[in-house]
């Protein structure tokens, strides 16, 4: 019976251990809780935190989930600005959705360097709905050139985001 409490235990304090650091205190920034590792005698558990997304960018036959901050500026135009990690390399994804009437933009940077755009040879629409912005039939291009309109084109993709709030200015620099 010692045995069997003793080996409870073992999975009771790492897990307390654990709850304990996702719970810690903030001051209101936002930032992410540490990565958490809790060693028994038994086995090493690593818990890592995961950022909740709340859209996504399709580009040809790749999709990123990420975490958008919405912004509407006033007048019907909206912004999104989204940021998470690459499914495979680990590198950082940003993007950048515009729905500004006559000027709709949508580009996608990983790793601070590879960007992808939209084609300028297509029709770009960004749509914003019921707390929601999107784009559809996104023709991405890799290398984009704004004074020729050339680049690598890529393939086809989409975009969704879901907006529970938006932050009524524009984002810092912008």
């Amino acid at each position: 019976m010692r045995c069997q409490i003793s080996l409870e235990l073992d999975r009771f304090i790492p897990a307390c251990v654990l709850v304990a650091g996702l719970l810690g205190c903030s001051d209101g920034a936002a930032e992410l809780p540490p990565v958490v590792t809790v060693e028994s005698s038994t086995t090493t558990v690593v818990s890592e935190i995961e950022v909740p997304t709340n859209g996504w960018i399709q580009v040809g036959d790749r999709s990123f989930d990420l975490a958008f901050t919405c912004y509407s500026p006033g007048a019907g135009d909206v912004t999104a600005i989204g940021v998470g990690e690459h499914p495979e390399s680990g590198q950082q994804v940003e993007a950048l959705i515009q729905g500004f009437l006559g000027q709709p933009y949508v580009g996608l940077t990983i790793g601070g360097s590879v960007r992808y755009e939209a084609s300028l040879d297509g029709p770009l629409e960004v749509f914003v709905h019921d707390g929601t912005i999107s784009a559809g039939a996104i023709e991405w291009i890799r290398g984009l050139d704004l004074e020729s309109g050339v680049g690598e084109r890529i393939g086809y993709g989409a975009v969704f985001v879901s907006c529970g709030e938006y932050v009524h200015d524009l984002p810092e620099g912008y």
